[in-house]
């Protein structure tokens, strides 16, 4: 991840993140989310993960108080940062319909 101080125009959103780790335990992680307009969203955590795997990131703060809703992610690692965390970026997870679900409806 590039630092967010050389990205002009990145905003940092504090994040709790939650998943399955390459070990598959369960984790709940506190980080800041980098979201740049060019690089999109990116992550370090502590934690390796398998590549492609589902995270669900929800902010920590909201400007009403309540809390937010978690949104499932897909994390591509990216590399190790100089402080020796894992990088990630994030893709949005889409569901997909089945044409058997369609046609129920």
């Amino acid at each position: 991840m590039v630092p967010c101080e050389d990205l002009v125009g990145s905003r940092l959103y504090a994040v709790e993140v939650s998943g399955w780790d390459n070990q598959q335990k369960f984790f709940v992680e506190k980080c800041d989310l980098a979201w740049d307009d060019d690089s999109g969203k990116q992550i370090e955590l502590r934690r390796k993960l398998h590549d492609n795997a589902l995270l669900f990131i929800r902010l920590s703060q909201t400007d009403d108080g309540e809390r937010s809703s978690p949104v499932v992610y897909e994390a591509e690692w990216v590399g190790t940062g100089p402080n020796g965390q894992n990088q990630f970026r994030l893709s949005a997870v889409v569901p997909v319909i089945r044409e058997q679900e369609v046609s129920l409806s």
